[in-house]
């Protein structure tokens, strides 16, 4: 029986860290040769997650990263640790390398910030992983391309591209509106935890005179945490305000919940459009992208990295940043094309359904099975290798 660690946020955390985490999990888990534990990073005791949850690590104590790493090399054949700068502690998040170079067995590292100009410190801790890492994974081929830039002496066996997972959906549109009170709507949506840097004001602004009929434009999600603790609900406020000046409350409907998984797919299976107005290039990963993109929605987004990626092959809409009228003319075009919204919809559902996390994590399980003794040097890096869902699964 082979025993995974994986290191990360879990629920009932409210951060899709911990959802990837809870669904990479029951993923691995579903073969029935493997064991996956978690050690979730937080301030809260153990008694508050599950019992998969192993060991509790206080995010600002050295210690007790030490004394996990004891945990992981006592009990597991291997560790992933998920990794954002913001949930270790330590300067940038110091502290994971602590734990990364006291491991004795294989680790796999998942990025899912890569940043283009890291500070010297954000380099150094990235380039400290990928010498302690048996492998690595991007969650799209931009970050694999930036990690070979960043560290161009990368092994190209090394880094490993593997999609952001989603769940499996069951596509009947008619009765998810029907469940949400939608029935005789056409449906946009927007979801993920509120920050500025999510854009939702031009959102609001592109439907600005816009002539339609039946139309809901539902923005789903909690304040950030981080915001919340910053700002409070100011930028809510200011969204609701705008949405009052407007003269558009029949049209935008805020849904103040973080939703459950059963919840979410509920509400995109029941979504026509799915609007991603990030404003900011610099986004390698995005869950939320990545889920709608699963329920088949046809996706209208600013041209951030994941999204650029992801939405090839027609299945979604790029929109330019800042620019409500393109992006208004865009929402236009689909509302009034069947035809053409159809289309998207189908090419969206066509990937969605070749990355649902039952098939990415045996993508994950066939890396860890390659996985041997640790590397511990940096030495003839090259090309990323990416791997092929339809022939994994």
């Amino acid at each position: 029986m082979r025993r995974v660690v994986i290191i990360s946020t879990y629920p009932p955390q409210e951060c899709g860290l911990a959802t990837f985490t809870k669904d990479l999990k029951q993923g691995m888990s579903a073969d029935g040769n493997t064991i996956v534990d978690v050690i979730a990073v937080s301030r809260s005791s153990v008694e508050e997650f599950d019992p998969s949850v192993r060991f509790v690590i206080d995010k600002e104590r050295l210690d007790s990263y030490i004394q996990a790493a004891h945990i992981i090399n006592e009990e597991y054949n291997y560790c992933i640790i998920q990794h954002e700068y913001g949930i270790f502690g330590g300067a940038d998040g110091l502290f994971i390398n602590q734990l990364a170079n006291s491991l004795n067995i294989p680790l796999l590292t998942i990025f899912h910030t890569i940043l283009q100009s890291p500070s010297l410190r954000q380099k150094e801790i990235m380039e400290s992983l990928l010498i302690k890492s048996q492998a690595v994974v991007s969650l799209s081929p931009k970050g694999s391309e930036l990690l070979m830039e960043l560290f161009p002496m990368v092994d190209d066996k090394k880094i490993k591209v593997i999609p952001h997972g989603v769940p499996q959906f069951d596509y009947n549109q008619g009765l998810a509106k029907y469940r949400l009170g939608f029935q005789d709507n056409f449906v946009m949506m927007t979801f993920g935890l509120i920050g500025r840097s999510k854009g939702l004001e031009y959102a609001i602004r592109s439907l600005e005179g816009l002539d339609l009929a039946n139309f809901k434009y539902l923005i789903v999600g909690k304040t950030h945490p981080n915001v919340l603790a910053h700002e409070g609900e100011s930028y809510r406020f200011e969204l609701q305000s705008l949405v009052a000046q407007l003269k558009l409350q029949d049209k935008v409907v805020f849904v103040d919940e973080f939703l459950s998984d059963e919840q979410l797919k509920e509400y995109l299976t029941a979504c026509d459009i799915y609007l991603s107005p990030y404003q900011h290039e610099q986004q390698i990963s995005s869950g939320t992208l990545s889920f709608a993109v699963g329920a088949g929605a046809a996706v209208i987004s600013t041209p951030y990295w994941h999204a650029t990626d992801l939405l090839t092959d027609e299945r979604g809409i790029l929109t330019p940043f800042s620019d409500i009228q393109t992006m208004s003319e865009n929402i236009q075009l689909l509302y009034q094309s069947r035809r053409l919204l159809a289309w998207h919809r189908f090419k969206a559902r066509s990937y969605g359904e070749q990355t649902t996390w039952k098939m990415v994590a045996k993508v994950y399980l066939e890396v860890l099975s390659n996985l041997s003794t640790p590397i511990r040097s940096l030495a003839h890096y090259k090309n990323y290798h990416s791997f092929d869902l339809k022939q994994e699964a």
